[in-house]
């Protein structure tokens, strides 16, 4: 089985496994920090042995002398985990060319990139794209447009290193740990080798060509990252790139860098489209009566919609082991703290996951939001609750306002507040 177009375009591999829902294409290039005069090893982010410190400063140099670069290589994935397999194997081929042009090509998945004047990403199998303008110099990775940032770091490392304004900093940013291990041997040929130890958990072994100190091979361990994330019988996960080919300072031509978008292609410009490329099903509720319900708390006593006529009221659907619901929960429950005095009623409505499970999630994270448990899922069908987590806000008519699938801690917290203030007003 391939990996899903949505795994290869996210930087969370679960997600890759189908997890719940989130953002692919959104938000704008962001302004540019000024660039560290010096690999960041000694920010005390990370620990960083002498020995490792020796190879991270020959690949920030080795990659910021780069005048361009080409890559052939492979995506190989293998996870197992909450009774799913999902892997396989995808090849990509990439260009990069000083200051601000590149290109990443996976085969009949993503193509990604900058054509000097504009930063494109398209997802070949949606016909869906995000364009917004380049920056004319290097910047830092973080600094590109979403999905980049996830892209590069988990497809294309070192194309990530390439385009970077600081390639040392780039290498070391997300870690707590780095060390030296045994050389890995491929074809014959001892490749000095780091591991890195990353503040998500996440283990990743990078092996460098001796050579040239650019990146040949690495190896990631996300089995850690899962668990403590909550997925359930994780029994393998990880993934593999594999640079079959490296080509630093090869000749480059300028057609290698023109994109256009192809006829039929769809522009994402909001968080709505990006949240599935097109229109989600539960869309088509905003401005209708939201369909009634009654569902039991946590302590045993029931909520009914029609009881709540004349109050605004939040729905979140969610389940303990959707990481994006995870990461959303926390504020969900920071905004019910602060706006249950004004009247809103706020519920998390847990998707058909057993009571004692939903409890011991409850107490373990300290939420203080109202949950509700829908152990049937027919509220969330009736909510077309297909991808969670979902949020509608229904207003005090008891017609839906908004419907937000999928969640980016970027945007949705303040998207949320305005929504549920203009509301209040009405």
């Amino acid at each position: 089985m391939n990996m899903s177009t949505r795994g290869l375009i996210r930087g969370v591999v679960i997600v890759a496994m189908g997890f719940g829902g989130g953002a692919l294409l959104a938000g704008e290039v962001v302004k540019t920090e000024p660039a560290h005069d010096k690999p960041q090893a000694a920010e005390g982010k990370a620990t960083i042995s002498a020995d490792a410190q020796k190879i991270v400063d020959d690949a920030a140099d080795a990659y910021g002398k780069l005048k361009s670069l080409e890559l052939v290589g492979t995506f190989t994935g293998d996870f197992e985990a909450a009774g799913q397999k999902q892997g396989g194997t995808t090849s990509f081929t990439s260009s990069f060319e000083a200051p601000n042009k590149f290109r990443h090509a996976a085969k009949d998945e993503v193509i990604a990139g900058s054509t000097g004047e504009n930063v494109f990403v398209y997802i070949q199998p949606k016909n869906i794209y995000l364009q917004v303008p380049a920056s004319k110099e290097k910047v830092a990775t973080k600094d590109l447009p979403k999905p980049l940032p996830r892209l590069m770091a988990m497809q294309n490392p070192s194309l990530m290193l390439a385009m970077a304004k600081d390639p040392g900093h780039e290498l070391v940013e997300d870690a707590t740990d780095v060390s030296k291990v045994d050389d890995t041997k491929i074809s014959d040929v001892k490749l000095p080798t780091l591991k890195f130890t990353l503040k998500d958990k996440t283990s990743i072994l990078l092996a460098f060509d001796p050579t040239t100190h650019l990146i040949r091979q690495t190896t990631a361990d996300v089995k850690a990252q899962l668990e403590s994330q909550g997925v359930p019988d994780v029994k393998k996960a990880s993934y593999v790139i594999d640079y079959t080919t490296t080509t630093p300072d090869a000749a480059m031509k300028a057609e290698q860098f023109v994109w256009a978008p192809p006829a039929g292609a769809k522009d994402i410009k909001d968080m709505k489209a990006a949240a599935g490329g097109e229109e989600q099903p539960a869309d088509a509720l905003v401005g209708k009566e939201a369909p009634d319900f009654k569902l039991a708390g946590m302590d045993g006593k029931e909520v009914a919609l029609s009881g709540l006529k004349g109050k605004v009221v939040v729905l979140d659907f969610w389940a303990t082991w959707c990481p994006p619901c995870r990461a959303s929960l926390p504020h969900l429950d920071k905004f019910y703290q602060e706006n249950k005095a004004a009247g809103v009623q706020v519920f998390a409505v847990n998707q058909q996951e057993d009571k004692g499970k939903v409890q011991a999630f409850v107490d373990k994270t300290k939420l203080a939001v109202p949950v509700l448990l829908d152990l049937e899922g027919k509220t969330g069908g009736d909510y077309k609750a297909n991808a969670i987590p979902e949020t509608v806000v229904v207003g005090k008519d008891g017609k839906i306002v908004k419907v937000f699938v999928g969640f980016d801690a970027d945007s949705m917290p303040e998207e949320l507040k305005k929504v549920v203030e203009a509301a209040m007003k009405k």
